[in-house]
């Protein structure tokens, strides 16, 4: 490839990437879960609101988000009853919510960390095509 083609690729490049590149610093608008066909689900909205859903019943709360840093205020949920092991489930899941202190972003993975950067979870990006 001479100069002036790899000049042309890298602009294209720069072009397709930039708007990909430039969504990935705020949560809101995104949902993120864990992948593999487990249904649980996060999704943060622009107004400082989450929900998802945690294995059983749906939840709802807010966030701040500020940079890497992450806080997910109290959570409620609805009160649906399933199995004992899904129950723990969702109560792990509801737990690991509550812990998170920071993020690490991309725009298809967010990874999740605690109290001094202990990684709790590695979410994949549900909402992008």
């Amino acid at each position: 490839m001479n100069s002036r083609n790899f000049c042309r690729f890298s602009i294209a490049l720069l072009i397709f990437v930039s708007p990909v590149l430039a969504g990935v610093s705020s949560l809101a608008g995104t949902e993120w879960g864990l992948g593999n066909g487990d249904d649980r689900f996060v999704q943060f909205g622009s107004d400082n609101k989450v929900s998802g859903h945690a294995g059983c019943n749906r939840f709802f709360t807010s966030y701040e988000q500020s940079g890497s840093k992450l806080k997910i205020a109290g959570i409620a949920t609805t009160r649906k009853l399933c199995s004992e092991a899904a129950m723990n489930q969702e109560k792990e899941w509801l737990s690991m919510l509550k812990r998170v202190r920071a993020i690490e972003l991309t725009h298809l993975t967010l990874i999740l960390y605690g109290a001094e950067r202990t990684r709790l979870a590695t979410l994949k990006r549900r909402d992008f095509d």
